[in-house]
Protein backbone atom coordinates (compact mmCIF):
# COMPACT_ATOMS: atom_id res chain seq x y z
CA UNK A 1 0.00 0.00 0.00
CA UNK A 2 1.50 3.34 -0.88
CA UNK A 3 0.60 5.99 1.33
CA UNK A 4 1.00 9.74 1.14
CA UNK A 5 2.29 11.33 3.93
CA UNK A 6 5.11 13.97 4.38
CA UNK A 7 5.50 13.02 8.39
CA UNK A 8 4.54 10.41 10.60
CA UNK A 9 4.76 10.55 14.80
CA UNK A 10 5.99 8.80 17.43
CA UNK A 11 4.27 8.99 20.99
CA UNK A 12 6.86 8.17 24.06
CA UNK A 13 6.04 7.52 27.87
CA UNK A 14 8.47 10.73 29.09
CA UNK A 15 11.05 7.94 30.34
CA UNK A 16 11.44 6.43 26.93
CA UNK A 17 11.92 9.74 25.64
CA UNK A 18 15.12 10.51 28.04
CA UNK A 19 16.71 7.55 26.99
CA UNK A 20 16.10 8.05 23.54
CA UNK A 21 17.07 11.67 23.58
CA UNK A 22 20.71 10.12 26.05
CA UNK A 23 21.32 7.00 23.75
CA UNK A 24 20.26 8.58 20.49
CA UNK A 25 18.65 6.10 19.12
CA UNK A 26 15.21 4.18 19.94
CA UNK A 27 15.21 0.29 18.78
CA UNK A 28 11.17 0.15 20.82
CA UNK A 29 9.39 -0.64 23.88
CA UNK A 30 8.06 -3.84 25.02
CA UNK A 31 5.14 -3.41 22.30
CA UNK A 32 7.38 -2.86 19.53
CA UNK A 33 10.02 -6.00 20.06
CA UNK A 34 6.92 -7.95 20.60
CA UNK A 35 5.36 -6.85 16.75
CA UNK A 36 9.07 -6.59 15.15
CA UNK A 37 8.70 -3.22 14.49
CA UNK A 38 7.90 0.77 15.49
CA UNK A 39 4.92 1.78 16.02
CA UNK A 40 4.31 5.17 14.18
CA UNK A 41 1.33 7.10 13.49
CA UNK A 42 -0.10 9.76 11.14
CA UNK A 43 -1.50 13.29 12.85
CA UNK A 44 -4.91 12.19 12.26
CA UNK A 45 -4.43 9.00 13.75
CA UNK A 46 -2.19 10.26 17.24
CA UNK A 47 -5.65 10.78 19.13
CA UNK A 48 -6.72 7.53 18.51
CA UNK A 49 -2.95 6.04 19.65
CA UNK A 50 -3.38 7.91 22.62
CA UNK A 51 -6.28 6.76 23.87
CA UNK A 52 -5.38 3.03 23.34
CA UNK A 53 -2.25 2.85 24.79
CA UNK A 54 -0.89 5.85 26.75
CA UNK A 55 -4.33 7.20 28.64
CA UNK A 56 -3.12 6.62 32.19
CA UNK A 57 -0.03 8.72 31.40
CA UNK A 58 0.44 11.93 32.08
CA UNK A 59 3.64 13.36 30.89
CA UNK A 60 3.70 12.44 27.49
CA UNK A 61 5.96 13.54 24.22
CA UNK A 62 5.13 13.23 20.52
CA UNK A 63 7.62 13.59 18.26
CA UNK A 64 7.47 14.14 13.79
CA UNK A 65 9.87 12.54 11.97
CA UNK A 66 9.97 13.28 8.02
CA UNK A 67 8.88 9.85 6.20
CA UNK A 68 12.20 10.99 3.51
CA UNK A 69 14.46 9.89 6.50
CA UNK A 70 11.96 6.83 7.25
CA UNK A 71 11.68 5.65 3.79
CA UNK A 72 14.32 2.94 3.41
CA UNK A 73 12.75 1.09 6.14
CA UNK A 74 8.98 2.17 6.54
CA UNK A 75 6.27 -0.09 5.58
CA UNK A 76 2.46 1.17 5.66
CA UNK A 77 0.23 -1.85 7.37
CA UNK A 78 -3.40 -2.39 8.13
CA UNK A 79 -4.29 -2.04 11.38
CA UNK A 80 -6.20 -1.08 13.95
CA UNK A 81 -10.29 0.07 12.52
CA UNK A 82 -8.57 -0.88 9.14
CA UNK A 83 -6.62 1.82 8.88
CA UNK A 84 -3.00 1.84 7.23
CA UNK A 85 -0.85 2.88 9.79
CA UNK A 86 3.52 3.64 9.27
CA UNK A 87 5.40 1.18 10.87
CA UNK A 88 9.25 1.35 11.05
CA UNK A 89 11.23 -2.07 10.45
CA UNK A 90 14.62 -0.77 12.36
CA UNK A 91 16.06 1.62 14.67
CA UNK A 92 15.12 5.71 15.00
CA UNK A 93 18.07 7.93 15.39
CA UNK A 94 16.93 11.06 17.75
CA UNK A 95 18.80 13.49 15.05
CA UNK A 96 15.71 12.32 12.10
CA UNK A 97 12.89 14.40 14.73
CA UNK A 98 11.95 17.63 13.15
CA UNK A 99 9.55 18.77 16.06
CA UNK A 100 8.67 18.00 19.87
CA UNK A 101 5.67 18.64 20.45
Amino acid sequence: MKVHCNVVYRVFKKEEFEEFKNKELFSGNTLDKESGFIHLSTKKQIFGTITKYYLEEKDLKVVKFNTSDLKHKLKWEKSRDEDFFPHFYGILRFDWITEIL
